[in-house]
């Protein structure tokens, strides 16, 4: 009998074993027609073969193959029958770019650590993450959001085939995938399918509401020069990838400009303040940051082609003179590198300490922050910067800029033990829903924090908390008011 074919409810996967794991790619988790929701997938005749990876969605970066047609999913399984725990990963790429295929996602080392692991690809950009109901009723708004809703209940009703325990998933994500997962526990769309929650280096302030999404989408529908929901339909997939970057630049939001859409619907409110009054699911979390997020923002050429005074003045939005000055000042202590700091604060710790403190006055909730510099970071002064906590977890450090980033330690004890100690602490919490240090709640948000040596310490300095308590920053993440710099809507 052949042990790779595996039974969904939707029809046979055949896929392959290598180094002691079985794998599956591209099995179809659900099908979509443009700007509607997914829907289960079709059942399909015999076995189908899960040997590749699936087509990425379409997009500007450059994948071996993309298609509309891209809701797929691939697992790393031991084979056996376990009832292993489920961790369920959500890749980012400011909802523009990215795919489960890609080489830094590979769960085969995460496997081995006695879980199965799943990633997931999702609609992107304008076919995933704008909403043309303006256009047409039948359009609906977080297409690529109702696409991770059918990869939960698709895991769900069939991980068990796979070796993985249903009543046990973790959903985790990085950026763009962590602001989704932000969103989850206050969906009730996945309510009862969710076990855990990781986030690592998302906000979940980092959203539009209704009518900053509409206006986005009229924008892009002039932009694009159609005016019917016909000819929307009609755009290629291609030119609408190939027009995704110059929109972004167009609109002026950057890489701010598609995101998931308050809805009042699928997705019913800002996480904080449903998390504040007791709304969210009762399911443990996990929310991480690096120490310097936004680093990269100051390294040429993309501190000249980035809006970094934009980036700023939208975490001081609203506030007085005073504010705008002393707040940079707080992080001038640490020189050149205070810049980065105070952006990683602004754009992603913020906003996530305020939500690990708002969530854990009803649900468990930890912090971690990744503090950890390879030689090769320190001297291109990038520092701990967004994503480079990812190969820690998925052992990838020969993917894509890990490769350079990690060439001079990876093989050192103290970074093999420091790499041990990470992905064990998110194969625990995936197993149990439980971290050895102290819980976050209310205005007590520590962390652990990732280094040569690991160390809990708060994830955010008084000082700096202090300094935003009364912030209209504050006031508007914590109430699920806009943060969008742009339109004040």
């Amino acid at each position: 009998m052949d042990k790779t074919v595996v039974q969904t409810a939707y029809g046979g996967v055949r896929g392959y074993v290598k180094g002691g794991l079985h794998t599956w790619k591209g099995i179809p988790y659900a099908r979509a027609e443009r700007f509607r929701h997914a829907q289960s997938p079709l059942a399909w005749d015999g076995v189908k073969d899960a040997l590749r990876y699936g087509p990425a969605c379409p997009q500007l970066k450059k994948q071996p193959n993309t298609s509309e047609d891209c809701l797929c999913m691939n697992i790393w399984s031991d084979g056996t029958q376990q009832k292993k725990p489920v961790m369920l990963f959500l890749h980012g790429g400011s909802f523009r770019e990215g795919a489960a295929s890609d080489r830094e996602f590979d769960g085969a080392a995460l496997a081995k650590e006695g879980v199965v692991v799943v990633t997931v690809n999702y609609r992107l950009g304008v076919l995933g993450f704008m909403d043309f109901s303006f256009m047409d009723e039948a359009f609906q708004p977080n297409c690529g959001l109702s696409d991770v809703v059918q990869a939960i209940r698709f895991v769900k009703e069939n991980i068990a085939a796979f070796g993985g325990d249903p009543g046990n998933i973790t959903v985790f994500g990085q950026s763009a995938g962590a602001i989704i997962c932000s969103a989850l526990p206050v969906m009730p769309a996945v309510s009862g399918d969710i076990s855990k929650i990781i986030m690592m280096s998302g906000s979940p302030t980092l959203m539009h509401t209704k009518k900053q999404g509409i206006r986005l989408s009229k924008m892009y529908a002039e932009f694009m020069g159609v005016a019917t929901a016909q000819a929307l339909k009609a755009l290629p997939a291609k030119r609408i990838a190939a027009s995704q970057e110059d929109f972004a630049s167009h609109c002026g939001l950057g890489a701010g400009t598609y995101a998931m859409e308050v809805d009042g619907d699928l997705l019913p409110g800002f996480p904080i303040p449903l998390a504040a009054a007791g709304k969210a699911g009762n399911i443990p979390m996990l929310i991480g940051t690096t120490r310097e997020e936004m680093s990269f923002l100051f390294i040429k050429p993309f501190e000249k082609r980035l809006d970094i005074k934009g980036i700023f003045e939208a975490g001081t939005k609203g506030e007085g003179k005073s504010a705008k000055s002393d707040v940079p000042a707080l992080y001038a202590k640490h020189g050149e590198r205070g810049r980065g700091m105070m952006m990683a604060d602004l754009v992603f710790r913020l906003p996530s300490v305020w939500y690990a403190g708002a969530y854990g006055e009803h649900n468990p909730t930890w912090m971690y922050r990744y503090d950890y510099e390879s030689p090769m970071m320190k001297a291109t002064k990038l520092h701990a910067f967004h994503s480079t906590d990812l190969p820690l977890i998925f052992g990838t450090y020969t993917a894509a800029f890990y490769k350079f980033l990690y060439s001079l330690t990876r093989f050192k004890p103290h970074f093999k033990k420091l790499s041990a100690a990470m992905r064990r602490d998110f194969v625990e919490f995936a197993t149990t829903g439980a971290l050895p240090w102290e819980r976050c709640e209310g205005e007590s948000v520590p962390a652990c924090c990732y280094d040569r040596e690991i160390t809990v310490a708060q994830a955010v300095d008084d000082e700096i908390k202090g300094a935003f308590r009364d912030s209209a920053f504050r006031r508007r993440s914590m109430n699920g008011e806009s943060n969008n710099l742009h339109d004040g809507a």
